[in-house]
């Protein structure tokens, strides 16, 4: 008999988060499902384990999430979440770490600063796979359409043992029918948020979001996506670049003293 693989849902809008609960029941009728995310919401954590006393630990709390195998809410970002999962906090250690569904898309280099995304990389520096899956914004909401693409996009990257570990998904805020496709994607140059304006007299930054197609590549994941269609971009972790081909001692003036 096959065993069944171990999940582990998080996100970063909290363990109330609608995209979070449709997650779990999509991925729950295939796979053990473990919930562990965020009391409150933690978005923009990338990837980050937020600061915690090593005596006291951090608040754990048992809770419900329907289709769930058990669930927990942590008082910290999904990266603790993962982390904690991938030390042994809920038992065996998952198979793949499935985050999202974000409220709003996740494109462009700017997603290292998403805690969404942040949850999936996270787990591959523990040696797991990850998925972070974001739907863009509608009028309601398609929960059902990103959860659709959930249980595939599962199923491919834990039977695929070579290729991507990290698999960001950007699905359009759309019904079934009226996704054009699904498509590998290049990152956008930024992302989403595009304009930063600082007004000292009211002691405020101001963000601007949105994208305009004309000054985006074409094969990007933001445009792809605004173009209805699901986007699969994979994503590697930090790893250590080439070193030159010069001393490390050239890089510092510090003299070193040989006194005696």
């Amino acid at each position: 008999m096959t065993e069944v693989a171990r999940v582990l849902v998080t996100n970063d809008d909290g363990i109330g988060s609608a995209g979070l609960h449709a997650l779990t029941s999509a991925l729950a009728r295939d796979y053990q499902v473990v919930v562990a995310a965020p009391r409150t919401d933690m978005s923009g954590s990338g990837t980050g384990i937020g600061r915690f006393d090593l005596d006291r630990g951090v608040e754990l709390t048992p809770v419900e999430v329907d289709d769930a195998y058990e669930a927990y809410s942590i008082d910290g970002p999904p990266g603790l979440a993962v982390t904690a999962a991938a030390l042994g906090a809920f038992g065996p250690i998952p198979d793949l770490v499935f985050s999202g569904i974000n409220a709003g898309i996740n494109t462009g280099h700017s997603i290292i600063h998403s805690g969404t995304v942040g949850a999936a990389l996270t787990a591959h520096t523990f040696k797991m796979k990850g998925v972070a899956i974001s739907l863009a914004q509608s009028d309601p909401w398609r929960w059902e359409t990103a959860a659709a693409y959930a249980p595939s996009a599962a199923r491919w990257i834990l039977e695929h043992t070579k290729g991507p570990q990290v698999l960001n998904v950007n699905v359009p805020g759309v019904t079934t029918e009226e996704v054009r496709g699904i498509r590998w994607a290049d990152l956008d140059e930024f992302g989403y948020i595009r304009v930063a304006v600082a007004d000292v007299e009211d002691r405020r930054l101001q963000f601007v979001v949105g994208a305009e197609d004309d000054k985006s590549d074409p094969a990007s994941d933001t445009v792809m996506v605004r173009q209805n269609y699901v986007t699969l971009t994979p994503l590697s972790t930090v790893e250590p670049a080439p070193f030159p081909p010069v001393a490390a001692s050239s890089v510092s003036n510090v003299q070193k003293d040989v006194s005696t």
